[in-house]
């Protein structure tokens, strides 16, 4: 994702949140939202080091764009440290990072276990082809040698 388009996603949950926090909403209630936000956020960042070529208008136009995309998320997201640090204890915003953490590997690991059995399954498969085949040639010997 693109980090104008990720920008987009993350400013229309910041300003879902921001306004969940005014009407007096807890962080827990607003999971959903914070999950929304936290991977647009993500996304805005990982754009921004990437980089990629576009086909169409300038390089400085590009850069321009990323940059001011990266500036606002990290506006967002001192503002909601800020808000969290502050409803929740001087840690909390670490410890929403720490969770995050965790469930991003914990994906990663479960994508890579299952690359890992399809390509197992995909072993085993041309695996049990290959016997079959053999077997079968060898079938196919022994009914020559038996019929001549």
């Amino acid at each position: 994702m693109d980090p104008v388009t990720a920008i987009g996603i993350a400013t229309a949950a910041y300003k879902t949140i921001v306004s969940g926090f005014k009407v007096g909403k807890q962080v827990e209630n607003m999971s959903k939202d914070l999950g929304r936000w936290m991977g647009a956020i993500q996304a805005v960042k990982d754009g921004h080091k990437n980089k990629k070529k576009r086909l169409f208008g300038s390089v400085e136009e590009e850069a321009l764009e990323t940059f001011a995309a990266l500036k606002e998320a990290q506006h967002m997201e001192n503002e909601l440290r800020t808000f969290v640090n502050y409803s929740h204890g001087p840690n909390a915003w670490n410890e929403v990072l720490r969770i995050q953490a965790q469930i991003r590997k914990a994906k990663k690991e479960a994508e890579e276990e299952a690359k890992r059995k399809q390509r197992k399954m995909i072993e085993n498969t041309v695996l049990g082809g290959c016997v079959l085949f053999f077997v079968l040639f060898i079938a196919y010997i022994v009914y020559l040698v038996i019929n001549i």
